[in-house]
């Protein structure tokens, strides 16, 4: 009886989908592949942050399941209770009242390509588990200890190094389109933008933000005005131009003009120098989303989900999201913090070269097909690794605003409906996995004879207690999974300390494809060691 054998599960999602590299799979969601040891086993869940009842004390994660798992639903865990009587923010926003707001809020993105956001008004739904009433367009690491959201009607969130969330401020102007922080002459800011304002808050400053200054007020009204740090000097996307907050506090209004009809809206700083990704101001779907700089320098282009490199070399697409979608400017991250190495001479005013380093990039993929929106990774942690696609947090909402990495943590802002919110990973709790395997297509046989196959066998580590897997299969693609039993007719194998795992299938086809659903138990995964298909 021949034997289809998956050995390997460390390949991350083919570009193909018959074939890939050692290891690859047609899908896989919640799944971590890039351990020391190469077998299947589920991923980290996700859990709410700034839920309402919460205090420093307590963990951020007040659900009332025993585990959050990053499932392709985006509904958020309800409080223990909902009643907002405990607010996060210093004074609650908004009221309980089911009336709509007075006015409605600035789009979440006004641009025509850009965002599929609705409007954030102050829904009636917003803001009654958590903290938060609009999205978060940027998440900014700051130097005193705390991170910081821009939302895009105005908020501003902080969220305390023990994962506590507050609003501590409002912008009268409303939505704001780009934060950064600024280092200055003996202080540090931090900066954001309005439509045509610049304002910053200096750290720390006043606690009850009534030390906020406009810097200007002739920035040009464009969709985003993203930021980035470069050399002590704030550089921000303004339209055509690139504006620019100098070390010293001087203001530049066109410090950059780009060639007529290009559009900034992406930014990197790379080796003291500013990158910037545009779009066409006719053609707002087909240009540079956002950026990052990891082992190498990667854009996000279109609305497909297609990946370049951005190393002014190379001009083909590296990857492609399975589904589609695209990622919003502060949607992109590197796993870890980027460490500076900097090259310095003594007779030198200041260094002359500089490294930045970081590994695993971060992407908050929305707009995607449906059940392929989330955070997807891609890169490597070691140099015996290759380079894989892998959706790390599976997240069906309606988008993702920004992603960021706190001390190991990711953060993930999200709008589902008029919902907000922001998705942490969870350290201690896993969530469900899913394996779906390359198309293998049967060897050749006599004309009249049929693929018969028979049974799969799954070999593991003991399964932990409460764990369970399951196994579907699909035959010359189909476009629905059919289940498979065990051989004692049971949906899913449960077996506490189980190494084996038998499914019948006995059904027919020339092309075969296997899925494996990893069902945990708090932090604890089913392992798969390797999968093996009889067949006739």
């Amino acid at each position: 009886m021949a034997v289809f054998k998956i050995n390997s599960w460390m390949g991350g999602i083919s570009p193909f989908s018959d074939r890939g590299i050692k290891g690859a799979f047609k899908m896989g969601r919640n799944l971590d592949i890039r351990k020391d040891v190469d077998t299947l086993t589920c991923g980290q869940a996700l859990k709410e942050e700034g839920l309402f009842g919460v205090s420093h004390s307590q963990s951020a994660s007040v659900s009332s399941s025993a585990s959050i798992s990053p499932s392709s639903s985006g509904s958020r865990s309800v409080s223990p209770s909902p009643t907002p009587s405990i607010s996060n923010s210093a004074s609650r926003s908004p009221s309980s009242s089911a009336s709509p707001s007075a006015s409605a809020s600035p789009s979440a993105s006004p641009s025509p390509t850009a965002s599929s956001s609705v409007s954030p008004s102050l829904s009636p739904s917003a803001g009654l588990n958590n903290v938060f009433v609009d999205l978060i367009h940027f998440f900014v690491k700051c130097s005193d200890g705390n991170t910081y959201g821009f939302g895009n009607a105005g908020n501003i969130y902080r969220r305390f190094p023990d994962g506590f969330w507050r609003n501590v401020y409002k912008d009268p102007d409303g939505q704001i389109k780009g934060a950064e922080e600024k280092p200055a002459v003996g202080t540090t800011y931090l900066q954001w933008a309005t439509g045509t304002k610049v304002k910053q808050k200096q750290i720390p400053g006043n606690s009850n933000w009534t030390d906020v200054t406009i810097v200007a007020e002739n920035l040009t009204d464009a969709d985003w005005h993203t930021m980035k740090q470069v050399g002590g000097a704030n550089m921000i996307a303004s339209g055509s131009y690139l504006a620019m907050v100098g070390y010293d506090g001087s203001w530049t209004n066109e410090a950059l003009d780009l060639i007529p009809g290009n559009i900034a809206k992406a930014l990197v700083e790379r080796n003291g120098r500013v990158v910037t990704g545009t779009y066409k101001a006719g053609y707002p779907n087909k240009g540079v989303n956002a950026m990052i700089d990891c082992e190498v320098p990667l854009a996000q282009i279109g609305d497909d989900g297609e990946l370049y490199f951005a190393n002014f070399t190379d001009t083909m697409p590296v990857k492609r999201f399975p589904g589609g979608g695209r990622v919003n400017p502060g949607g992109v991250a590197n796993e870890v913090d980027q460490i500076n190495i900097f090259d310095w001479e003594s007779t030198a005013l200041s260094w002359i070269d500089k490294q930045t380093l970081g590994n695993m990039s971060l992407w908050g993929v929305f707009n995607a097909d449906t059940d392929y929106n989330g955070v997807y990774t891609y890169g490597r942690k070691n140099k015996e690794q290759p380079f894989t696609l892998n959706l790390e947090y599976a997240l069906e909402v309606d988008e993702i605003g920004a992603v960021v990495n706190i001390e190991g943590t990711t953060l993930i802002s999200y709008r589902d409906g008029a919902d907000f919110g922001v998705k942490a990973v969870d350290p201690d709790n896993k969530g469900t996995g899913t394996y779906e395997s390359l198309e293998f297509r049967a060897p050749m046989k006599n004309a009249e004879e049929l693929t018969k196959w028979d049974l799969a066998e799954l070999f593991m580590e003991p399964l932990p207690s409460g764990c369970s897997v399951e196994l579907f299969y699909r035959m010359n693609k189909d476009s629905a999974w059919t289940r498979a039993f065990t051989a004692d007719n049971n949906a899913s194998y449960t077996k506490a300390s189980g190494r084996k795992a038998t499914f019948r299938i006995g059904a027919q086809g020339d092309v075969y494809e296997q899925k494996i659903v990893l069902n945990p138990s708090s932090n604890s995964t089913p392992t798969v060691l390797r999968s093996r298909t009889y067949f006739n």
